[in-house]
């Protein structure tokens, strides 16, 4: 059973109310009546879907549900004015953080980052000599 069913089995005033809201006859079966929420909704979107919501037998569970739910994020957030990022004024604290945390490796490695840099530059180095030698050889054995 889906939620459209449930609803016009449940409250099958609320369903009609509902179907009949966008021009279209009620069915007095709760199954045809669930089938025409879910088709108007398909139709509708978002507007449908909050009406059938509105007439949902366990809205007032619902309602509880979310009325906990936000005390208890107040609650948290209660006496904490400030939010996750307030710390955060702009980028160049983080700059810094990531030069001085560069620095300690490179002082702490013995160059470590300059070695990493020079390993690359000189494979690919090789990578074009090394390239330049097979073209040559492959024009030298065409010639022969």
């Amino acid at each position: 059973m889906n939620v459209y069913q449930y609803t016009a089995l449940n409250n099958p005033n609320g369903a009609m109310q509902v179907v009949e809201s966008y021009g279209i006859q009620a069915l007095r079966n709760p199954k045809q009546l669930g089938k025409q929420l879910a088709m108007v909704v398909a139709k509708n979107g978002d507007e449908a879907l909050n009406k059938v919501a509105s007439v949902h037998p366990d809205l007032p569970l619902f309602q509880k549900q979310i009325d906990d739910f936000k005390a208890k994020i107040k609650k948290e957030h209660e006496g904490n004015s400030m939010n996750n990022f307030s710390n955060f004024v702009d980028g160049q604290s983080l700059k810094n953080d990531i030069s001085s945390i560069k620095d300690k490796m490179y002082s702490a490695d013995g160059g470590a980052i300059a070695n990493v840099e020079a390993s690359h530059r000189t494979k690919s180095e090789l990578l074009i000599i090394g390239g330049i030698i097979v073209i040559g050889l492959a024009i030298i054995f065409k010639n022969k």
